[in-house]
């Protein structure tokens, strides 16, 4: 060795490295090789059950990913009804390992949405564990069950009755705002947006929210923490967790998941301390013996830390979820499904003056009327109106199940864990459930046109069976107070009268372009 040069010495040394990096390369290419021919086995064997779906065509390994990636969330949604048109009610897409069956065919769905081998959420609701946990709408099996019955008491009518107001103050300053654009463009699915989050807050926690005034920490978490949700959900890279651990998103998800624990928490904390100081802590066993809060208003919050599953109380984090989850889907979904009710009245004027003479004949002639559950159900053409919109611009325009064992559907045996999709916006927008389905015709909800001659299952902008929304009466009246209340003060218009609708469907539907409204005062 001492009779070796330098030089010899690093040729040796060269030598050794090229052996460890060629070594290296061998066992990374042959893991490659392993990995590949095993992606591609589990490919082959999930892929068998479905040779004989239709669908467009896929890439060895990578399957339909390429379709997707390149897309946005609008050229997406326009590509599932393209996808409908060429393949019929039932087809698949090829994710990678997993294969995705979607059905538009409303006997289909009724066997979907009834049968209990459907009761669990698929994998992409996963997204959302971190922020809801295993709340109302991701959790299923006996936990879902049970939550399900406890809380269908804090949508009792009397509960709703206490939101009216909040629904009336929050509609309001909606209203105002609107006015405030003086006859200009407004984009109004923002201030929509502020407006139900406000309503949400109120109703949910009981707490003052001041959302379209003020801006709150916990506010902006919700509203930031939502839109990198939908983008996790909808994009192929934000959906593996140690790649979004990678992007400028990761830190702010996690600053906003924090903040909205911590103060959902706190005010859980602070409300349960109230209560026991206050000896109200009887404890809910059914919808009969429940305390309704005549004497008071409750939250939905309330309900919650009354609430008894099994003999026990929920814990704070069982309420936490489910606070969390009462947010996350009650002010999005609102809001999309206002901001396009408010889009067809502006396009047809003829239907907003008969909503507006049917608002003027409930409340009178006073915009400042005091709104009540009883005269919002007075609004029977306003209802069929909305049921149009909600028709033809479903808030969730595809849901997700996933099958807990092998089943039988529309001819196919399905194995356990296949992902499932439901076309809610196909299926209303098929010409054979809706004739004329492009025509805004809120009539043909009327008894007499028809409406219960209707497959229900083809009609279900809340769902529909045992997963069917548990707030859709708090929406269908929060609807129709905010609507009520605009149409009272304003008349709304089109920005340009060429206006040209585009979607976009990340999890809600909503406009392209955050939908530009004139408004202007009643009288002008």
């Amino acid at each position: 060795m001492k009779n070796m040069s330098h030089s010899n010495i690093r040729q040796v040394l060269k030598k050794g490295e090229d052996n460890c990096l060629n070594m290296l390369a061998l066992i990374l290419f042959t893991a490659l090789i392993i990995a590949v021919a095993y992606i591609w086995q589990q490919r082959s064997r999930l892929q068998k059950p479905f040779v004989s779906v239709p669908g467009p065509p896929a890439l060895p390994l990578l399957g339909n990913v390429h379709q997707l990636v390149t897309k946005s969330s609008t050229e997406i949604f326009q590509y599932m009804q393209d996808l409908e048109r060429a393949y019929g009610r039932v087809f698949k897409m090829d994710v990678m390992s997993q294969f995705w069956l979607f059905f538009t065919d409303a006997n289909h769905i009724e066997q979907i949405m009834t049968g209990a081998e459907f009761n669990c959420k698929s994998d992409d609701y996963d997204m959302l564990v971190e922020w809801l946990g295993t709340g109302l709408l991701i959790s299923c099996g006996n936990k879902w069950f049970t939550h399900r019955k406890a809380l269908t008491s804090a949508f009792h009518f009397k509960i709703l009755e206490n939101f009216a107001q909040v629904f009336d103050a929050k509609s309001t300053i909606l209203a105002r705002k609107f006015l405030s654009a003086e006859g200009k463009s407004v984009k109004i699915f923002p201030l929509v947006k502020l407006c139900t989050l406000d309503v949400i807050v109120e109703t949910a926690m009981g707490i003052t929210s001041e959302a379209q005034t003020k801006q709150s920490c916990y506010t902006v978490a919700v509203e930031d923490i939502a839109a990198i949700v939908f983008r996790r959900m909808f994009d192929i890279l934000y959906n593996t967790k140690w790649i979004f651990k990678l992007t400028s998103s990761y830190e702010p998800y996690r600053k906003h998941l924090k903040t909205i624990h911590q103060f959902t928490l706190g005010i859980i904390e602070k409300k349960r301390q109230a209560l026991q100081e206050a000896g109200s802590t009887k404890v809910a066993n059914s919808k009969e013996d429940f305390d309704v809060g005549l004497k008071s208003k409750q939250a939905l919050l309330d309900i919650l830390l009354q609430a008894n599953i099994d003999g026990k109380p929920l814990t704070n984090e069982e309420v936490r979820e489910e606070v969390d989850t009462f947010m996350f889907a009650g002010h999005d979904t609102t809001a999309s499904a206002i901001t396009f009710i408010l889009f067809s009245l502006a396009k047809h004027p003829d239907i907003q003056q008969k909503v507006y003479e049917e608002v003027r004949s409930v409340f009178g002639e006073s915009i400042d009327s005091t709104t009540t559950l009883s005269n919002l159900n007075d609004l029977k053409y306003l209802e069929l109106v909305i049921k149009e919109s909600l028709r033809m611009f479903p808030p969730v325009p595809f849901i997700s199940r996933n099958t807990s064992k092998q089943v039988s559907l529309a001819g196919l045996t399905i194995p356990p864990n296949t992902n499932i999709s439901i076309g809610i916006y196909n299926m209303h927008h098929n010409p054979d459930y809706f004739p004329d389905p492009e025509r805004f015709v809120p009539e043909r909800f009327e008894a007499e046109r028809g409406a219960e001659k209707l497959n229900p299952y083809a009609y279900v902008p809340f769902s529909a069976g045992g997963r069917n929304c548990i707030g859709q009466k708090f929406a269908m009246y929060e609807l129709k107070a905010t609507i009520s209340k605009v149409v009272r003060w304003c008349r709304v218009e089109l920005d340009r009268p060429d206006y040209r609708l585009q979607l976009k469907a990340e999890m809600i539907l909503k406009p392209m372009d955050e939908m530009p409204l004139k408004f202007y005062p009643r009288g002008e």
